[in-house]
């Protein structure tokens, strides 16, 4: 059941947004998710509200003051990039609600027929899932020839200001993990036993400084749509959208490349996606050691992060779950997550699998009985 407090749609807000549509109503809404500062609903109109505009919506709404004009900016660039996987934002703006809380929103056309890729992912056969990733791949290499540094779409941060955003103002304040910046040299360095550090020399900053390109950041199975294809279907998908570009951003490819290794757990839970997708991108990170060592700077400073949480559930979940697949990080920086030598044949784990995980963790904890 959703808080009193929750973010929803309601007649006033869908009055600001389409004024010249009569007899607008929350009965045309169907609520996707929501929390006390975000909710993401579907608006069905009897009729197309405005020109350009169709009558199957997908409308964001978030607290005011967010960022979801800067990320509709985000989007715009990359639906000129690749207009045929990501909608088009069709309008962004304000709007209040009935209590008086004022919302940004943003809208794009509710893509009819697709499902997300998490969804169905495990029960595809191997060339669809590789078939899949491929697709992703030729997209983000047109992504990533989209201009950089213009006052439309932004200009990319400095690599310690990226490292900083990634550390967070909380994991800094507990000094989980120090960024220090000195003589052109920036050193990430643990305050916890064995996680190490890391330095990035002058010419490592250089090269990833030449290399930053545009960036998703989360290209996980639940922000992907495909669609079904063929006369019956046939189990057969193909790619249809990219969306929530909400981390999106200007970074060398290989910041892209490591979150994946220090969320593989959480925001994904397939690691035959996460395999592909390191293998089929490698070629997307440049050679220079500067790349490996930030992908190892951010490893650092997500294990530094994780120690000083250890009664925090997702914490726990993922190294249950990396622990369950088996997993290892390579020797080699730009692998990645790896079987164990001798894993043998690991099973592909369901939903209910991935859940149980939880409620271990809850009862461990003392949550749950």
């Amino acid at each position: 059941m959703a808080d009193d407090k929750d973010i929803l749609p309601d007649q006033r807000i869908l009055s600001e947004i389409f004024p010249d549509v009569p007899n607008i109503t929350t009965d045309l809404c169907t609520v996707i998710s929501n929390t006390f500062d975000t909710c993401t609903f579907r608006l069905q109109l009897p009729t197309e509200p405005r020109p350009g505009f169709p009558a199957d919506l997908l409308i964001r709404l978030e607290t005011s003051g967010s960022h979801l004009s800067a990320v509709a900016k985000l989007q715009h660039l990359a639906h000129l990039q690749i207009p045929h996987l990501v909608p088009a934002t069709l309008a962004v703006g304000s709007a209040t609600d009935a209590t008086g809380r004022e919302v940004d929103y943003s809208i794009t056309p509710f893509l009819v027929g697709t499902t997300v890729l998490e969804e169905v992912w495990p029960g595809l056969d191997p060339h669809n899932q590789r078939s899949l990733v491929e697709s992703i791949v030729v997209a983000m290499e047109q992504l990533q020839k989209a201009p950089l540094g213009s006052p439309d779409t932004g200009f990319h941060p400095e690599i310690k200001q990226i490292l900083e955003a990634f550390l967070g103002e909380r994991a800094a304040k507990s000094q989980a993990c120090e960024i220090l910046d000195t003589d052109d040299v920036i050193a990430v360095r643990s305050a916890i036993d064995g996680i190490g550090e890391i330095e990035l020399t002058k010419p490592d900053l250089d090269q990833l400084m030449s290399s930053i390109v545009f960036c998703h950041n989360d290209l996980e199975p639940r922000n992907i749509l495909v669609r079904q294809v063929g006369a019956n279907g046939g189990g057969r998908y193909e790619l249809a959208a990219i969306i929530d570009w909400e981390m999106a951003g200007f970074f060398p490819f290989a910041y892209e490349s490591g979150l994946k290794d220090t969320v593989l757990g959480s925001s994904n839970l397939w690691f035959s996606w996460y395999s592909l997708f390191k293998e089929q991108t490698a070629m997307l990170i440049p050679k220079e050691e500067g790349h490996e060592k930030l992908i190892k700077a951010l490893r650092i400073i997500a294990a530094s992060k994780d120690a000083r949480m250890p009664k925090n559930v997702g914490v726990r979940v993922a190294a249950k779950w990396i622990k369950r697949e088996r997993l290892r990080m390579s020797p080699d920086v730009r692998h990645g997550w790896v079987r164990e030598d001798g894993a043998g044949h690991v099973p592909v784990f369901t939903k209910e699998d991935n859940d149980s995980l939880e409620l271990e963790v809850l009862r461990e904890l003392g949550y749950i009985q």
